[in-house]
């Protein structure tokens, strides 16, 4: 079953949410970083060839010792890109971390494999333009590309090409006119389930 949104946890939080207009010049990817699964190397391989201009990018997260080598190797050859690419680290609450998600126009996605993550359903539900790899739950979300792009296993060469050309304003990221967020609540999930277990009974 995939992972629905709390909605009733999110009116609690005061959060006013962002259109499209509103949105900054963001790109995100929240995780384990550095972990195999997460193959943050590869969006980092991508910066390398990315000229941001005017774009913020911010990895969220826990880093593993691996990545804090790369980290540092990163920026040694790419000095001018600290002004523009910040490891946040965890981030706990709730609020705090879906604030990135609403003030976000992208978010990036580098795994090998993932199960239904709820990082796709968060970045969805606060309508990023998603860019991910090739997984089952990203080819479900994205609804035939509507709402993103699929990247293929490992080429960071083809997810620096796309971003560029989202950076460069080559590609309309203004994806969710008609979008309803109802879609991807935990309420709505329920229902559709319980329509498909009643067929059974």
């Amino acid at each position: 079953m995939p992972n629905g949104f709390d909605e009733e946890t999110l009116k609690t939080l005061s959060i006013v949410e962002k259109d499209f207009g509103h949105k900054e010049n963001i790109m995100i990817t929240v995780g384990r970083l550095g972990t195999y699964q997460k193959n943050t190397e590869m969006l980092l391989n991508a910066l390398d060839l990315m000229e941001l201009r005017d774009w913020k990018v911010y990895l969220i997260g826990s880093i593993s010792e691996d990545l804090d080598f790369f980290l540092k190797d990163f920026f040694m050859r790419n000095p001018s890109k600290k002004e523009s690419v910040f490891f946040v680290g965890p981030i706990y609450d709730k609020k705090s971390l879906w604030e990135f998600y609403n003030r976000a126009k992208v978010f990036i996605l580098t795994s090998r494999f993932e199960g239904y993550p709820l990082v796709l359903t968060e970045a969805k539900r606060f309508r990023n333009y998603i860019v991910s790899t090739e997984l089952d739950a990203s080819e479900d979300l994205l609804e035939n590309g509507k709402y993103g792009c699929l990247i293929a296993q490992e080429n960071y060469k083809e997810l620096a090409l796309f971003c560029q050309k989202i950076i460069n304003g080559e590609i309309c990221i203004d994806v969710y006119e008609n979008y309803d967020k109802e879609d991807i609540s935990w309420d709505m999930i329920m229902r559709k389930q319980e329509k498909v277990m009643n067929k059974f009974l």
